[in-house]
């Protein structure tokens, strides 16, 4: 057992060195600037940018297989995509700093999200993300409006995103 936590210790903790060293190249950029220059790549190789998303707000969930606060959260942003749908989208992108395309087109096959996914190192280090579950929320005008690092739980996960979502939405 203690091997078992330790090596996943160990795991963990490069990680979040490879996290840090990929941030700290652009640290210094402004998120409006890194949010207009994005772009991501979804699964079949076809880039997007936030533009391409415009009218609706959109959270871009950063997470990977492993985060089990990451999957936990999955079912209550599912729900709000559902909810809101004609106001809200979820991109959940994958840095890719522990999980290899495999692991998330399974975790993609396994999973009937309502989700775009996307593969963004750089965004995720542009826009200095340190840890996941973190999510970046983004008007329907295509600027930043806030972040959310970590999750409390869904139902009040699902509170915070609702009341973003209402604050933001086109009326």
């Amino acid at each position: 057992m203690k091997t078992s936590f330790y090596t996943l210790l160990i795991i963990l903790l490069i990680g979040q060195t490879q996290f840090s060293c990929a941030q700290a190249s652009n640290s210094g950029d402004n998120k409006e600037e890194v949010i207009d220059n994005a772009v991501f790549t979804d699964l079949d190789g076809t880039e997007l940018t936030v533009s391409d998303f415009e009218g609706k707000i959109v959270l871009v969930d950063v997470w990977e297989t492993w985060c089990a606060p990451c999957i936990a959260s999955m079912p209550t942003l599912h729900d709000l995509a559902e909810n809101y749908s004609a106001d809200f989208m979820v991109v959940a992108l994958s840095p890719n700093i522990m999980d290899s395309p495999e692991q998330v087109e399974e975790f993609v096959d396994n999973h009937d999200y309502n989700f775009t996914y996307v593969y963004g190192r750089q965004f995720a280090a542009d826009m200095e993300v340190q840890s996941i579950p973190h999510k970046i929320f983004i008007g329907p005008d295509g600027k930043y409006l806030t972040t959310i690092v970590g999750s409390h739980g869904p139902e009040e996960d699902y509170i915070k995103i609702k009341d973003i979502i209402e604050a933001n939405r086109l009326q």
